[in-house]
């Protein structure tokens, strides 16, 4: 006769199992206290005990998972979700906008402006001592007549649009230079000093000495043209993202940057910004709905 001590997996009380004769094999007992199914092996001094729910236990557990008949499912109002929509479309319209101002920007410095007339633009020869009087002048390599008026200073007409400008003069390496000339009134300038404004209607080009040629950075229009429109694309097309992860209810973070960058992208210049704005405002106010969608 053989007595082995063991624990029952489910409940872990102790249990006695008497083995009449042969000690070693499977041996099927019920725990005492949670009356599960055991199944016992005594083999090589070692014991394993293996169980299994009852069909009354297993039962038990899965009616207590079920969510109840009469439980109240959550509701939204109707007129919220409308609101969610609305602020949807505040940013979808900052971001179409914004696509707007990008392509208008991308063809503005590309155009013909040939229908306007020749204003009057300065060019600022000089080194870094001293200014330069004999200079010559060339607009899309041709020759340009000026007006030389001191300091540096030449005075040449000009339509408005993309050039590439050089300047020649003797001992110093030829100067290009890529500029915009904005559409604008004849002799802008400054009020207090009479001058023209630079990247406007006046260039100024820091001549080298020796021989050779250099091509000097391009003015901040030519930069905008190149950067700017890359730019306020990106922004929109965040700013339409922003605008699905609102209608969707996906993510109240991701919504607030979707705006954020709608505003960025400045549509229309100030319109957009000012739609984009007003989203940000009402999605603070409407941000317990994201929480309802349990998708945020």
């Amino acid at each position: 006769m053989v007595k082995i001590d063991f624990e029952c997996p489910l409940c872990n009380e102790k249990n006695i199992l008497v083995l009449m004769g042969d000690d070693n094999g499977e041996f099927n007992k019920k725990c005492k206290a949670c009356e599960a199914p055991l199944e016992v092996s005594n083999k090589a001094n070692k014991i394993e005990v293996k169980a299994r729910f009852p069909k009354e236990i297993v039962k038990n557990t899965v009616k207590e998972n079920k969510i109840p008949s009469d439980y109240k499912k959550y509701e939204i109002d109707n007129s919220k979700h409308k609101m969610v929509k609305i602020i949807a479309i505040m940013i979808l319209c900052s971001s179409l906008m914004g696509f707007m101002t990008g392509w208008g920007l991308l063809n503005y410095f590309e155009a013909d402006f040939n229908e306007y007339r020749e204003i009057e633009i300065e060019i600022v020869v000089k080194n870094k001592t001293t200014d330069i009087d004999n200079a010559i002048i060339l607009l899309d390599k041709k020759e340009m007549n000026h007006t030389y008026i001191g300091n540096g200073t030449y005075h040449i007409l000009a339509k408005p649009g993309k050039h590439s400008v050089k300047v020649i003069a003797p001992a110093h390496k030829n100067a290009t230079m890529e500029i915009f000339i904005p559409p604008q009134d004849d002799n802008l300038s400054l009020v207090d000093i009479e001058q023209g404004i630079d990247g406007v209607n006046r260039f100024t080009f820091e001549m080298g000495e020796g021989t050779g040629k250099i091509n000097l950075e391009d003015t901040t229009y030519l930069k905008m043209g190149a950067w700017c429109p890359n730019l306020i694309f990106i922004f929109s097309l965040i700013g339409l993202w922003g605008a699905w992860m609102t209608y969707t209810l996906q993510s109240y973070n991701n919504a607030q940057i979707g705006a954020f960058f709608s505003v960025l992208a400045i549509g229309f210049l100030i319109i957009g910004p000012i739609i984009g704005i007003i989203a940000l405002f009402y999605l603070k106010k409407y941000k317990f709905l994201f929480t309802a969608s349990f998708k945020n």
